[in-house]
């Protein structure tokens, strides 16, 4: 069972909220409260497991007013695991509260992509190379996906460690999902 609370101004997108939480067996609505005038973007949060916004560790769900790109990484430290528009449907909405709920992280490509080239340490190749990795493949099989040569692969395998002051290619892995540049 997920637990739910929603924070919103009301209304109708508040009120469509409930009823989507509302009709999934798996989904426990645990309250709703309103949301101040200090977030303008973010219609309505969909906190996980308890009513503690302020936590860190308590999974957040985002329904986004405005069609700005999302900071993925500030998201992700302040507890947002999903970013989803205002027209989402509620199939959108449960895969998203499903996907927080596991640990998971759900953003829209654009929000990825132009975040990543922003404030990653990678170059682009690196974040090619560290999502392959992520998927389980070897340096040969990366090699061959990316038209270069094995020792070209060892190379950005080398430098990712190295940017990401990492001791290990999982933890390279690690580090890539915590930043929100590796999606599962």
């Amino acid at each position: 069972m997920i637990r739910v609370a929603i924070a919103g101004s009301p209304g109708m997108l508040r009120a469509g909220l409930e009823a989507v939480v509302r009709e999934r067996l798996e989904l426990q609505l645990i309250g709703t409260f309103e949301l101040t005038d200090d977030v303008p973007v973010v219609d309505v949060l969909l906190v996980l497991g308890t009513l503690d916004v302020e936590s860190p560790r308590t999974p957040v769900v985002l329904m986004l007013a405005g069609s700005e790109p999302v900071n993925v990484r500030a998201a992700l430290r302040s507890g947002v695991r999903s970013a989803l528009p205002v027209s989402a449907t509620a199939v959108e909405i449960f895969a998203a509260i499903q996907a927080a709920a596991a640990g998971l992280t759900a953003f829209r490509p654009s929000d990825l992509e132009e975040r990543t080239t922003e404030t990653s340490q990678l170059s682009p190749r690196e974040l090619e190379v560290l999502r392959m990795l992520a998927d389980g493949l070897a340096n040969k099989e990366i090699a061959w996906r990316l038209g270069i040569s094995e020792h070209t692969v060892k190379f950005h395998v080398t430098s990712i460690l190295n940017r990401l002051n990492a001791a290990s290619r999982a933890e390279a892995v690690a580090i890539g999902m915590r930043n929100g540049w590796i999606t599962i």
